[in-house]
């Protein structure tokens, strides 16, 4: 839609000269946005009072895009009208959960006066801030919610200009920032809008959150404790320091907030969810269960519950919830964000019926979209391995002999996601001298950290920066590193950090850690790259969301692990995920032995373990060694051309 046709509508709409406006809308229809066009007329429709075509044109907008949060708002509006004051006060909810920018919705959720509880309050709360508000500042709100960035950004930084140190025009950049997954940026800006403003809430709720996403949970414990100490009445201190003591491992604090959370907010499925994570990591299943369950019967549509259960991997899901599930796929109403954990919730239903092609089919529809979505670039990635050959070379390691920090309490446990690293991460925790820290988001910030650009344009400096690093340097880099991971330890001499991705950083971690441990895990290729794909991961692994992605992934992974091999001779052990199953307790004492670990019988009982596992292989790890899984992937052999075309190992 033309932004001229735009502004004389709505003009004739301020004038209340709405046939006008809908002559003129209709006139344009093939100039004007489908969107725009459905919107405008709906409300047209709306105050001509003839609601039945208002609700027509609103049900086609809503088709089209679920997440559009005026379309509910006009829902609201509509059957506010018709006095159907539970169909308004579900469209008023629906808007502000899409976009909470939506003054009129706060409203109309005061004016229905639901028994929803904290409700009314949360709207109260909203109305005031949003009155508040610069106009400017309004309009970069609601594009953020309806996902218009670059608009936000652009009138955000303009906002800026004319006013540098407006705390809240910093604090919505830095949410641009957090939703386009630039956490440094937006770390950068809370941590300044905290030195002009240290009391405001909003910026320490969201400057907490930002620490949890960068994955820095003893920093987020920290300053959540603080919030919560100098607001202890205010509920997003409770969630702030509940997730940061979930993610710390401090499980019983963290339930303890949660219920009185849930005392205040019965209602908040993303508690209910979050409770269900922490049973789920403990090893509670049934009360997992039962917590995911709770947060779907509150809100029908809230897929990430039913993928939750699915990701259990253990749940099988009721003939009704089939039902139900199939039902919602194919709802208008539901938008495509829920619809991916729905498909994958799907998917695995379908695949314990033994339906593989149904199953695939949904697998791959969760996928496809996740892969629209994904800023994973092949070509970038393979670059990014031969710059790791080019200059990690046998000769820098022999130059830099014995630098670093000499502490060899890091083990490191890599490869690809879902290739068993989960088990042999159980396996050798079982000892008792080793603590799992589980994936420690560490190797991989050092790395960002020192490829951090000192002027824009400028090219990246990581890993050539390795090049330069002096032994003091190389050595206080490794030390913090082991110190940052104390968060994460109880009493073990030595730790485990299973993330996987650290496959590409090795040359850092052994020029920082010179005496670290390093276990590869391989599986078959077609096993490993499958399971990834069945995967639906909460952040990262995006390669994964396409079979030719994770061929060519699964390709440079074996392509940079010999060149590890080759300039650091004897340095890394490669255990086969298949050698484990079929040889169990010899595969164990070489691990062992590599560790330089006493055997200990634990470890083959690894499944007796009481520690917490936060990936999704917790519940499998909890039982004995099977093999039935291992060739699995033959069932959707087929369906799998993509894959097995580009995988060249």
């Amino acid at each position: 839609m033309t932004e001229s046709i735009s502004k004389q509508v709505e003009q004739l709409m301020l004038s209340k000269d709405f046939n006008k406006a809908l002559d003129l809308c209709n006139q344009n229809s093939n100039d004007l946005s489908k969107k725009q066009y459905l919107y405008l007329t709906s409300v047209c429709y709306r105050y001509l009072e003839k609601y039945d075509k208002a609700l027509s044109y609103l049900s086609h907008l809503i088709e089209l895009d679920p997440t559009y949060g005026r379309a509910f708002q006009e829902f609201g509006h509509i059957h506010m009208k018709l006095n159907d004051k539970n169909k308004a006060i579900k469209g008023y909810i629906r808007a502000v959960r899409h976009n909470p920018s939506l003054q009129a919705s706060w409203l109309g959720i005061i004016a229905m006066n639901p028994s929803n509880d904290g409700l009314v309050e949360l709207a109260q709360e909203n109305i005031k801030y949003l009155k508040d508000l610069p106009p400017e500042l309004k309009s970069v709100t609601s594009f953020i919610h309806e996902g218009k960035m670059a608009k936000a950004d652009l009138l955000c930084r303009n906002f800026l200009r004319d006013h540098p140190h407006d705390i809240e025009a910093m604090r919505l950049l830095a949410q641009i920032g957090s939703d386009l997954y630039i956490y440094e940026d937006a770390e950068f800006l809370l941590e300044s809008c905290l030195i002009f403003d240290p009391d405001n809430i909003k910026i320490k709720f969201d400057y907490i959150n930002i620490l949890i996403k960068r994955q820095k949970f003893g920093e987020a414990l920290y300053h959540a404790k603080d919030f919560y100490k100098s607001h202890p009445e205010n509920i997003n201190s409770l969630k702030v320091l509940a997730t940061s003591l979930f993610r710390t491992d401090e499980y019983d604090k963290a339930l303890e907030l949660y219920d009185q959370i849930l005392l205040k907010e019965p209602k908040n499925t993303d508690v209910l969810l979050s409770k269900g994570h922490l049973y789920k990591t403990s090893g509670d299943i049934n009360k997992s269960i039962s917590s995911y369950k709770k947060a779907y019967n509150v809100d029908r549509f809230f897929g990430d519950a039913y993928w939750s259960l699915a990701n259990l991997k253990t749940y099988n899901f009721s003939k009704d919830e089939i039902k139900s599930l199939k039902s919602m796929i194919n709802d208008k109403f539901v938008s495509d964000d829920e619809k991916v954990f729905m498909h994958f919730a799907l998917a695995k239903a379908y695949e314990d019926e033994e339906d593989f092609k149904k199953s695939f089919e949904h697998y791959k529809k969760g996928n496809d979209y996740k892969h629209t979505k994904s800023m994973f670039n092949l070509k970038d990635f393979e670059i990014e391995c031969q710059n790791q050959k080019e200059v990690c070379t046998k000769d820098l390691f022999e130059t830099k002999k014995d630098w670093g920090f000499e502490s060899s309490e890091p083990i490191f446990i890599l490869g690809l996601p879902r290739v068993g690293s989960t088990l042999i991460e159980q396996i050798i925790s079982s000892h008792s001298s080793v603590d799992a820290t589980h994936e420690l988001p560490n190797i991989i910030a050092t790395a960002l950290k020192l490829n951090k650009r000192q002027i824009q344009n400028m090219e990246s400096r990581y890993p050539d920066i390795l090049l330069g690093l002096s032994d003091p340097q190389l050595k206080l880099i490794g030390e913090n590193y082991v110190k940052d991971a104390e968060v994460f330890r109880s009493k073990g001499i030595y730790f485990i950090d299973k993330m996987p991705n650290n496959f590409k950083h090795i040359g850092l971690i052994s020029l920082i850690l010179p005496n670290a441990k390093i276990i590869d895990i391989r599986r078959n290729s077609m096993s490993a790259c499958f399971s990834c794909y069945k995967q639906l991961f909460a952040e990262g692994q995006e390669f994964t969301y396409n079979l030719e992605n994770l061929a060519g992934y699964y390709n440079g992974y074996v392509d940079l692990m010999k060149h590890w091999n080759e300039v650091l001779p004897n340095k890394i052990l490669s255990i086969n995920y298949e050698d484990v199953v079929n040889d169990f307790e010899i595969s164990v004492k070489k691990i062992l032995d590599y560790c330089e670990l006493p055997f200990e019988k634990a470890c083959l009982e690894f499944y007796k373990s009481k520690r917490s596992v936060k990936t999704p292989s917790a519940e499998q790890v909890r039982q004995p060694i099977y093999t039935s899984g291992m060739d699995y992937w033959k069932n959707y052999e087929p369906y799998l051309d993509d894959l097995k075309n580009n995988l060249k190992y």
